[in-house]
């Protein structure tokens, strides 16, 4: 019975940060793909600067995805 009980108390601490690390992940490889579109279109376009879209999916990427994995390493809810 222990075991079910250190193994529901993993998964209340953490699934907030795995939440966020996987979010993160998803959010960086689709301001990826995003940025590689751009670049393979770059000959159209006057200036050499990706969308704002594209900047902050990269952003907001990255944040997630160190935010939940400095969570997941703490062990804790960020």
């Amino acid at each position: 019975m222990s075991e079910t009980k250190q193994s529901d108390n993993f998964f209340q601490k953490r699934w907030l940060p795995l939440l966020f690390f996987i979010l993160g992940l998803a959010l960086l490889w689709i301001g990826n793909q995003e940025y590689q579109q751009f670049q393979s279109e770059i000959g159209d376009y006057v200036t050499a600067r990706p969308d704002n879209r594209t900047i902050w999916l990269l952003i907001l990427g990255a944040a997630a995805t160190v935010g939940g994995a400095i969570g997941l390493v703490r062990g804790r809810a960020i």
